[in-house]
């Protein structure tokens, strides 16, 4: 069940058009976040190549959290007799943690690992309230008064392709930003310091 959590009004910009008259320019941000899943079916070797697939080779993965976002840009026919074009940002999640099998759910070790990727979780939120400021920059970065004059349907389907990509651009910029945070050797060797050295243990004996 997707549940709309965050629904922000809708912002209007003004923007001159070199005619002389402004257009307004108004992007609804609508937020779904989808029911968290955690998933505890994956072997180490699984994460530990999911993580490398995505770009972050290296070590043991112990769990993962994945945001399967998707953003979609829903644009109204603009009005030139008003000069008015109203927008809608959707964007849905599907939030998913993995944790080892190697872990047993009722053990310290698979605490500590949810406990980690439900912290990327929480900085994923935040990120996510971050970006109907975002929206709003990006809109009138994109959605320009000449484009608007002058450049018709085609000119709007290459503003809307373009949007998309600067979305996804200053999502994954500030995702990184705090995930970085809790993923750096400092942390991952503070984490190996508890449970008595269960994760090392469990670890030694693995192969990935």
């Amino acid at each position: 069940m997707r549940i709309p959590l965050l629904i922000c009004g809708l912002a209007a910009l003004a923007v001159q058009a070199t005619s002389g008259a402004a257009w307004e320019v108004g992007n609804k941000v609508v937020i779904e976040h989808g029911e968290l899943v955690i998933d505890h079916s994956k072997s180490v070797a699984d994460i530990t190549r999911a993580q490398a697939a995505g770009g972050f080779p290296g070590g043991h993965g112990l769990g993962l959290f994945q945001n399967r976002l998707k953003a979609e840009l829903r644009v109204e026919q603009p009005l030139p007799e008003t000069r008015r074009l109203a927008l809608t940002t959707i964007v849905r999640t599907s939030p998913v943690i993995y944790v080892a099998r190697e872990f047993p759910k009722d053990s310290c070790a698979y605490g500590v690992v949810l406990g980690h990727e439900l912290l990327h979780q929480m900085y994923d939120r935040d990120v996510l309230r971050l970006m109907p400021d975002e929206v709003r920059r990006i809109t009138q970065d994109v959605f320009t008064p000449e484009m608007l004059e002058h450049e018709g349907a085609r000119g709007l389907e290459r503003a809307r392709s373009r949007f998309l990509g600067q979305f996804k651009y200053h999502y994954e910029g500030l995702s990184g930003e705090r995930h970085s945070v809790i993923d750096s050797p400092e942390s991952y060797r503070r984490l190996g310091t508890l449970c008595g050295g269960e994760i090392a243990r469990t670890l030694a004996g693995t192969k990935l």
